[in-house]
């Protein structure tokens, strides 16, 4: 009868078995490393394309607020003369310029209101993508320019609300919208391109009710709006500005861009 040998293995020194050991390690932490890089390279990925979308918002609005302002400029100097013309002037004989002055004063008023835009903004938050950007300084002209969106938009409100109680009504007792009719061309130009216009319209401006109209009650009412939008460009409009370039060079600092 055939008897079958087995084969000797042949034993392993406790060096081999180290070796083998630290092999399987190395492999092991190397695949960890490189997932941890490949991981890093896409959320560095990421938070760039979200660095230069919010720049880009942020950018276009620094613009928005400064023209804007200009226009609240222009609006404020007519809301002056307007004043003025109330307190001792004519009402018999207008001069030309107080319709103009008027539609500044109390038509202009969507056109002069900065609505800004936060739409990456909330996205970053909603989305808690806001962790992202870890530099501290960043972080926090983020949430600064936040409260100062969110205070503009209180202001925005307050400066409609009145607008709605109070000049709105003003205009449709005293204001001569035929003469409109025909300042602004039957609609075919738009608030600002009737205002632009070269030359006014000849055709005459009339004060509706007028003896219904008293100096004081309108010198008024022109003043404590000039004195709200006054508030809203200095303050308010100032404090945007000074958020939006705090973010833009904390971003231009982190991403280079």
């Amino acid at each position: 009868m055939e008897v079958h040998h087995h084969p000797q293995v042949e034993k392993k020194s406790f060096k081999e078995y180290l070796l083998e050991g630290l092999m399987i390690f190395l492999a092991v932490t190397m695949g960890f490393i490189a997932e941890n890089i490949r991981e890093n390279i896409a959320e560095n990925k990421k938070v760039k394309e979200l660095a230069e979308s919010l720049y880009q918002e942020v950018y276009s609005d620094s613009i928005v607020i400064q023209q804007k302002i200009n226009l609240r400029f222009k609006k404020e100097a007519e809301m002056i003369y307007l004043r003025d013309y109330f307190r001792d002037s004519s009402l018999e004989k207008l001069s030309d310029r107080v319709a103009p002055a008027l539609v500044w004063s109390y038509i202009v008023t969507n056109q002069t209101l900065f609505e800004p835009k936060d739409g990456i903004l909330t996205q970053l938050k909603n989305a808690s993508t806001l962790k992202f950007f870890k530099n501290a300084q960043l972080q926090n002209a983020v949430g600064s320019l936040s409260v100062s969106i969110a205070r503009l938009r209180i202001r925005n409100d307050q400066e409609y609300s009145f607008v709605a109680s109070f000049t709105r009504p003003f205009l449709l007792k005293y204001f001569d919208f035929r003469w409109f009719d025909n300042f602004s061309q039957e609609g075919k130009l738009s608030l600002i391109e009737a205002l632009n216009q070269p030359s006014y319209p000849s055709f005459p401006f009339k004060i509706n009710n007028k003896n219904e109209l008293k100096r004081n009650d309108a010198e008024n009412l022109v003043t404590y709006y000039l004195l709200l939008s006054r508030a809203t460009r200095q303050i308010h409009y100032q404090e945007y500005i000074k958020t939006n370039h705090e973010l833009l060079q904390a971003l231009r600092a982190n991403y280079h861009l």
